[in-house]
């Protein structure tokens, strides 16, 4: 039987996220910009492993922040504060700069992006998170401390077959959410329409 492994035994690097003041531009103060960049906040990071460009502000740039802290297509970006959700990074969030409450995931093609996806948003992987901050004033997780967790690397065949029902779910729940919201939306429509009826 395999064991459980770390992340660092399976070639997955954990970037720390960029100390936003050091590189952010503050025209108040007379910095000045060299170019905007798109933040990929925790707020933007949701459960079923999407960013959602929509919610990353952009912020002026005084300096280049590290190559290393800016998004490439294919990485997992994840929220060090609770609920700890993973999401990968696609082109509407390549080229965007991870800040210090956030990590970069970087892996190499042994695992298959969807697998980790799908361990990062678990339940067991979440349950790990929390152990390390049990006890601790802070719920804020280290870089180090994510590398702690205990992994399972199963063949490549059943790392996918784990990945692709994770995103077939996920794809689901993300159709359910939008078909509720519209029906909300029509009977919104249905009660200000009855409303004028009986005005």
């Amino acid at each position: 039987m395999s064991k459980l492994k770390k992340f660092g035994d399976c070639n997955i690097k954990i970037i720390g996220g960029q100390i936003m003041s050091r590189v952010t531009a503050n025209v108040d103060k007379g910095d000045e910009s060299i170019r905007s960049i798109k933040v990929v906040i925790p707020k933007s990071i949701h459960q079923d492993g999407s960013i959602d460009s929509t919610e990353m502000p952009e912020e002026l740039l005084k300096v280049e922040p590290d190559k290393k802290k800016v998004t490439e297509i294919g990485d997992i970006v994840m929220k060090l504060s609770p609920p700890y959700d993973a999401a990968i990074v696609d082109k509407e969030s390549e080229g965007a700069i991870v800040p210090s409450f956030c990590a970069i995931i970087k892996y190499d093609d042994s695992i298959d992006p969807g697998y980790l996806l799908a361990f990062l948003n678990s339940g067991y992987c979440k349950d790990q998170l929390k152990m390390q901050v049990t006890g601790s004033v802070m719920t804020v997780l280290s870089v180090g401390k994510v590398a702690n967790i205990d992994f399972p690397l199963p063949a490549k065949k059943k790392q996918k077959e784990i990945g692709d029902s994770f995103t077939e779910a996920q794809n689901k729940l993300r159709l359910i959410r939008r078909i509720a919201e519209l029906e909300s939306k029509k009977n919104d429509v249905m009660i200000r329409e009855l409303v004028k009826d009986y005005a």
